[in-house]
Parts: structure tokens; C-alpha cells; sequence
């Protein structure tokens, strides 16, 4: 982390996916993420690019007849999209990414191998490459304190490893995930997450805006369950 705050290369590299590297995405590893801004959005602009006329989906990709997919989205070989899920708004998927039924991804980077289980929601963010994200993901992009909801207008802040936070300078932007983290059922992350590589984020966690360290685990405050015998309307 230089004066400008962490590098986007302190959270996840582009470069150690061998696909947004070869699309040209790695240039912004030495950048600032502040500086970026819209990480996902420069990823894509790069990666297009560096496209030019080439299918932005690749032939070997498969993309269920059931899923919706838009113009301005890229592809990767190999990358599986299944049934009713929408992928939309400037998004770039990696090689060999799963992506599982009724999942909606926007304005967004998932890195290769990653897996979506079932009925996540993800926007304007970055995730590495080797990620596990089990059902019901959702990663929030705006705060509740916006006058119009709608048209959400104060910029997001990103948790910093000292506990600060540092300004996106945008209204929407949602999370990065390093490399080869894993995320349980129904977890949601709070606008302006950074979540460090091989990470674990245990079921049923609401992760607000921090900067989370490579290696950690997240458990719940409280886990288990509490066991009392039923005494009335058993069958003797």
C-alpha cells in the first residue's frame, strides 16, 4: 500500500489469471483502487480492447438457451452460464467459471475456475480467480443513506487495513474477493468489502464495509443450535 491508499495488486492480481493477463487487465495490479474507481469498468474497457473483432464469447464457452446474456459482456473459454441467470452491464467472466441457476451478475470481474452456486447477486465488483461462493450470495453496491434510493448520489467508501476507509468517489461499488476464498450460504457483503485471498466466510454472515485480511475465517457471532426435548403432541 503506497500514499494513495492499497493497490488493487494488495487485494487480488489480474495478472495470476492467465486470461484477464492475456486480455491486458494486469496493467492495473500497480494501480491505486481508489485511483481506479470503477475497477470492473477499466477491467472491461481492457478487455475489449485488447479483444478487437474477436468473439466476445468464446466458442467454447457454453450459455444455457435459458440464461440472458448482454452485448456487453465478455466470455471465456470454457465458462458455463446455466439456466435463468442474467449476466449484463459491462461484465467480464473468466475462463472455466461456473455460474450457477438464477444468479444476476452486472458490471462486474469473475476470475477463472470461480464457482457461483445458485442465486447470487453480484455488481460492480471484482472477484479472483479459484473463489467458492455458495446459494444466496448477495454483495450490496449502495448505502441505505442515500436520499433517493433509486438514484443512489454518495459515494461509497472501502474498508482500509487499519480500520479507516478511503472514498470510491462513486455511488455504486460493491466488493473485491482474492483468490481462492470461500463464502458460505446466504452471506452478504456490505457495500465496500475487501475480502482477502483464501479467506472464509462462514454461512449466514453480514460482512459490513471492512477490509478483511488474507487467511481469515469469519464465523458467526454465535454458532450451533439449542436442543430441548418436545414434551407436548408426542405419539407415546
Amino acid at each position: 500500500m503506497n500514499k494513495d491508499g492499497p493497490l488493487l495488486g494488495d487485494v487480488l492480481r489480474l495478472g495470476d489469471d492467465p486470461y484477464l493477463k492475456g486480455w491486458g487487465a494486469d496493467v492495473l495490479d500497480s494501480e491505486p483502487i481508489a485511483a481506479i474507481g470503477d475497477v470492473s469498468g477499466a477491467v472491461y474497457d481492457l478487455v475489449r480492447a485488447n479483444l478487437g473483432d474477436q468473439p466476445r464469447i468464446h466458442p467454447s464457452a457454453y450459455v444455457s438457451p435459458l440464461a440472458s446474456v448482454a452485448p456487453d459482456v465478455v466470455i471465456g473459454p470454457e465458462a458455463r452460464i446455466h439456466e435463468y441467470s442474467t449476466v449484463r452491464g459491462r461484465t467480464v467472466i473468466s475462463g472455466r467459471v461456473h455460474i450457477g441457476y438464477g444468479c444476476e451478475i452486472s458490471r462486474s470481474v469473475i476470475g477463472q475456475r470461480s464457482v457461483l452456486s445458485h442465486r447470487a447477486t453480484i455488481a460492480c465488483s471484482v472477484i479472483g480467480q479459484h473463489a467458492y461462493f455458495a446459494t444466496g450470495l448477495v454483495i450490496a453496491v449502495c448505502l441505505l443513506s442515500n436520499p433517493d434510493m433509486l438514484y443512489p448520489s454518495r459515494p461509497v467508501e472501502f474498508g482500509l487495513p487499519d480500520g479507516g476507509r478511503m472514498s470510491t468517489g462513486l455511488p455504486k461499488w460493491g466488493a473485491i474477493v482474492g483468490d481462492r476464498a470461500r463464502v458460505g450460504v446466504r452471506v452478504v457483503l456490505g457495500p465496500g468489502t475487501l475480502v482477502g485471498a483464501e479467506s472464509i466466510v462462514h454461512a449466514g454472515i453480514t460482512v459490513p464495509t471492512a477490509w478483511i485480511p488474507p487467511g481469515s475465517t469469519l464465523h458467526p457471532p454465535t454458532a450451533g443450535y439449542h436442543l430441548t426435548p418436545r414434551t407436548e403432541g408426542v405419539t407415546p
